[in-house]
């Protein structure tokens, strides 16, 4: 497959379309990390939570299984929005699935306390779409709002479904949230695809100033 550089609903509706949800690079059971940094930083089971790209992520049924009301699940997929309404049917009552592209500078999000995203920033390739991605979080999160984010590592692979990805190094992530956020907590795990594939991680969370 040749790696592309830009994401678009067409490629990943065709990804999400040629695989099976747990065949998909990125799908793990449970992510942990995630699970317990929400948990540990959410004020309450009624905290605002939205999920970027998480249409096929398992942390929304972990969430609504821990009676988690108030979450939102952005995705540029009209499939993986499709498949996660169909996996948790009535279930899904305290989340609201959004297909959209977080580069999009007309997506409006109702105000939350956390921003998680693990996956979806690293496909972000040059400054005018990063710069939309902060802009969508200084309008959507509270201020002490917590960002948590988990992207490739510089010991990851270079590219990820068929697209080029930026890989990250805490000083890198550090230029681009120590301005407006402080630094929690970080660390690095290293997730095995579906296909045995070894996909390094930094996971880091911010509170908002």
């Amino acid at each position: 497959m040749t790696a592309e550089r830009t994401s678009s609903p067409e490629h990943w509706n065709m990804i999400y379309g040629k695989y099976r949800r747990e065949e998909l690079g990125w799908y793990a059971p449970v992510l942990t990390t995630s699970l317990e940094w929400v948990l540990t930083h959410a004020d309450g089971r009624d905290a605002g939570l939205v999920d970027i790209g998480g249409g096929s992520s398992t942390l929304v049924d972990e969430l609504i299984a821990r009676n988690f009301t108030s979450l939102t699940i952005v995705d540029i997929s009209e499939a993986a929005i499709a498949e996660a309404k169909q996996r948790l049917a009535a279930q899904a009552g305290g989340a609201q699935f959004l297909c959209n592209d977080i580069r999009n500078p007309d997506l409006n999000l109702s105000p939350v306390q956390v921003w998680h995203d693990r996956a979806a920033f690293h496909f972000l390739q040059d400054g005018p779409e990063i710069e939309s991605y902060l802009k969508h979080i200084e309008s959507t999160l509270i201020t002490g709002g917590i960002v948590i984010l988990g992207v490739f590592s510089e010991n990851a692979p270079p590219r990820c479904s068929g697209l080029l990805v930026n890989r990250y190094t805490l000083p890198k992530l550090k230029d681009v949230f120590s301005k407006g956020f402080e630094l929690l907590d970080t660390k690095t795990e290293v997730h095995i695809t579906p296909g045995k594939v070894e996909q390094e991680y930094i996971y880091t969370a911010w509170r908002k100033r």
